[in-house]
């Protein structure tokens, strides 16, 4: 009986400062091979571009997100040099198994920047399902997370040059855009790896875009799960019912006598 009412005392206490611990998944492309495609437990990653879907009534070309393929680790320590060299081992994530962009053109602006709008700041990455989007999203490759269970924290260390950040933009499963972060805020104007990050209260974030703001950029490590919460504080009218309790049940462990059957203890 002891034991028994020590337990429900331990559970009311400990109830009133539960909290789940955190859960984080990282996903590096340094674990695959160069040129390997790139996957993670309880998220797709697919690399995102834009194909011509008719005009509007002006005649003016309209574009909607269409999926590339997979998206693969690419080693890129023989070609950046400085500041673009990645900061977590040497692969980034790249939208072809060979790093180049999925463009006629091949071109490609930097070593490993391969991210983001080909236009200075096109709505590319406002857009997650089938929305109509002008001419300059043409030639926009963007990294797409969709998640198996929605999630309230999604960060990437990317690369950022000064105004033009890595973004990420986050979207619930209705296509609503419910968190949007930026790098580059810790050294300004500069140039450097840095972590964008979008966080929401509830776990509503179902698809991420990662990309450039204004143009490619690298991306060198993605994390997502639940964001790092500390022990809540307790409340008075809490930590009085806790007290209640324990002093309650103090009292009757203290109030129980022993009982004496035919002369013996019981």
């Amino acid at each position: 009986m002891n034991a028994n009412i020590l337990g429900t005392l331990l559970v009311g206490l400990t109830g009133l400062a539960n909290v789940a611990p955190a859960q984080v998944i990282t996903i590096n492309p340094n674990n695959f091979a160069s040129g390997q495609a790139i996957s993670s437990p309880g998220v797709t990653l697919e690399t995102e571009t834009f194909v011509q879907a008719g005009t509007d009534s002006g005649g003016n070309a309209q574009y909607v997100p269409t999926f590339f393929g997979p998206v693969y680790s690419d080693n890129i320590a023989a070609s950046c040099f400085g500041a673009e060299c990645p900061v977590v081992g040497t692969n980034l994530f790249a939208p072809t198994p060979t790093g180049g962009l999925p463009l006629p053109n091949g071109e490609n602006f930097g070593a490993g920047e391969f991210w983001g709008n080909q236009y200075n700041d096109v709505p590319a990455m406002n857009c997650s399902q089938n929305c109509l989007l002008s001419d300059a999203a043409q030639g926009s490759i963007i990294l797409r997370l969709s998640f198996a269970l929605p999630v309230d924290f999604v960060d990437a260390l990317a690369f950022s040059n000064g105004g033009d950040p890595t973004e990420i933009t986050a979207f619930d499963s209705a296509g609503n855009i419910v968190a949007q972060g930026f790098n580059g805020q810790s050294f300004g104007s500069g140039f450097g790896w840095d972590n964008a990050t979008v966080t929401t209260t509830t776990n509503d974030i179902s698809t991420v875009l990662i990309g450039g703001h204004d143009s490619y950029r690298g991306i060198n490590e993605i994390q997502f799960g639940s964001a790092p919460t500390q022990a809540p504080e307790i409340d008075p009218t809490s930590a009085v019912s806790g007290l209640t309790l324990l002093l309650g049940g103090l009292l009757v462990l203290c109030g129980r006598r022993p009982m004496k059957l035919n002369g013996a203890a019981a």
